[in-house]
């Protein structure tokens, strides 16, 4: 029969305790980088969107009933395809009823920030989700032509970083980004 002292039972107990407060966060998700031209060809819209208003909701994804984002933007400027004045895009996760869902990978749309959203309409036409996940979302910063295309804040790991879509456009101007799209697109 094994015995445990009380002070082999407490520093034990205490090791346990330590390695729990000092453990960090693990992020599972990992992103095979879509090349600028396959986030083009895979997106049916590719927009300037500013995010209006966001309502969050129970969806069964998958079998399990789960937190989405339904998220109203106004579509400033189409750079592929569309004419639609604003958009729902959809994204997993999200806060209802004090309980939050964090899906890593996501992208976050801000109320009032603007962003160049890759967009793919989903199987029930009436959403869209982001190309790539947050491969597709790039936030802007600055004001016109001048405004740079950032990283989504919640862009997981992605292999083959460069020769990615993320790579070619992080740091551009509007302008430049704009002209980088369109050529993928003649391509």
């Amino acid at each position: 029969m094994a015995y445990a002292s009380r002070r082999g039972f407490l520093l034990g107990t205490l090791s346990v305790g330590g390695a729990l407060l000092t453990a960090s966060s693990a992020h599972a998700t990992l992103l095979r980088g879509l090349t600028l031209r396959a986030l083009v060809a895979r997106s049916q819209r590719i927009v300037v969107v500013e995010p209006l208003d966001a309502v969050c909701r129970h969806e069964v994804i998958g079998g399990r009933r789960s937190i989405v984002t339904d998220t109203r933007v106004l579509a400033h400027e189409y750079w592929a395809e569309g004419s639609e004045l604003e958009l729902t895009v959809r994204t997993l996760g999200g806060r209802l009823d004090g309980v939050g869902e964090l899906v890593d990978g996501q992208p976050r749309l801000e109320l009032g920030q603007r962003s160049v959203a890759f967009l793919t309409l989903g199987r029930n036409g009436q959403q869209w989700w982001t190309t790539g996940m947050a491969q597709g979302n790039f936030p802007l910063t600055g004001d016109g032509e001048a405004s740079l295309l950032q990283a989504s804040r919640e862009l997981p790991s992605i292999v083959d970083l460069e020769h990615s879509a993320v790579q070619r456009l992080v740091g551009q101007k509007l302008s430049v980004a704009r002209e980088l799209v369109h050529q993928a697109r003649a391509k």
